[in-house]
């Protein structure tokens, strides 16, 4: 879960096509739906702050949580009116309970050990009030075996260029990643990052879920309200802290 330290001070310009206006959106028609409009919110793996930035422009009082002391430092920049703790989100602790908890960006995929992952989804029901929805994302297995899988990727700008190598190693993904990014002396910056994701099915999620006492209450796709197809490439998965299940 030390992903993102070394490349946290590029990680904007590189990932500067991601539509976080487009998740947050998404999310709050689920959060409005169930009256939590405005509430109390945990972020984990906030990262460099975009996503929370997003959410504060819309009313909600953000908790981030992310184990990278430089994207926190980023995030701080944005978001100096937000609380934002370095804690490992499968091993986080907070000072009271909140109405809603989001973890998005197939963040859950890279929690590649399930005892981490069931602990992190106990801690994430034992901090939310009664009623409190936990949204999260997560890449499909369709995207991870058959778009991501074993292929390459480069990519190529005026100030970055990097390559992106991936092999299937069982139910997981290794991706290498080597970046050449510009610095203010027009010379370029060697970066080299490994990450690994791990394949989650909606079904294995769902008992893991359960198994905790969460109650599942659903699973969309692609940022449509409709369920998973065998294409989908992004799962959004809902589930909520019921009375009746502790």
């Amino acid at each position: 879960m030390d992903c993102y330290n070394d490349f946290a001070s590029v990680y904007d310009r590189l990932t500067d096509d991601i539509d976080y206006k487009k998740f947050v959106d998404f999310v709050e028609t689920i959060l409005l739906e169930n009256g939590l409009k405005g509430k109390l919110l945990l972020e984990l793996a906030c990262g460099t702050g975009n996503m929370t930035v997003e959410f504060n422009k819309k009313g909600y009082d953000v908790i981030g949580v992310d184990n990278s002391p430089e994207m926190l430092s980023v995030a701080r920049g944005k978001c100096p009116d937000n609380l934002l703790l370095l804690q490992d989100m499968t091993e986080f602790e907070l000072y009271g309970t909140v109405d809603a908890v989001v973890c998005l960006l197939d963040s859950i995929n890279y929690i590649t050990d399930e005892t981490k992952l069931k602990k992190m989804f106990s801690l994430v029901k034992n901090y939310l009030e009664y009623d409190g929805l936990f949204v999260f994302d997560i890449n499909s297995e369709h995207k991870l075996r058959n778009i991501i899988g074993e292929n390459t990727f480069v990519y190529n700008s005026e100030d970055v260029f990097y390559t992106w190598e991936n092999e299937q190693n069982d139910d997981c993904v290794n991706f290498y990643l080597t970046f050449f990014v510009k610095n203010e002396t027009d010379s370029f910056d060697k970066i080299e990052e490994f990450h690994t994701e791990k394949v989650y099915t909606t079904e294995k999620l769902v008992k893991i879920l359960n198994e905790v006492g969460m109650e599942f209450i659903a699973a969309y796709a692609d940022f449509e309200f409709n369920e998973p197809y065998c294409d989908s490439e992004r799962i959004f998965i809902v589930a909520r802290k019921n009375k009746d299940l502790t």
